[in-house]
């Protein structure tokens, strides 16, 4: 048998049982820990939630800009087909001014 299966059969007997997050946190003898101070573990607590606060924020621009994108998007193809639409009407009044001015006087 190889140590991870020595080691999955060890955390499996230890736990009986537990959730997966208590799996995470069990620690082996042959893991490598790190040992943090309280201060050290709510400075990074701190800058995870801040971390987190600035990407909700950033998400929050970002849904609003693309409202805002949305918005003038409609707006430039509605002055688009408005555009289209006078340029027509110009052009048929043209048109017609040209057929009065050849036409032969009554």
């Amino acid at each position: 048998m190889d140590n991870s299966r020595i080691e999955s059969a060890l955390i499996e007997k230890k736990l009986n049982g537990y959730s997966e997050t208590s799996a995470r946190n069990f620690i082996l003898p042959s893991e490598i820990t790190v040992t943090i101070t309280l201060d050290e573990y709510r400075t990074l607590v701190q800058n995870d939630a801040t971390r987190k606060h600035a990407i909700d924020k950033a998400n929050e621009d970002r849904y609003s800009r693309e409202q805002q994108i949305k918005s003038l998007s409609d707006e430039n193809a509605r002055l688009k087909g408005e555009n289209y639409d006078l340029k027509n009407k110009i052009d048929e009044l043209n048109e017609q001014l040209h057929t009065l001015k050849e036409a032969p006087d009554a």
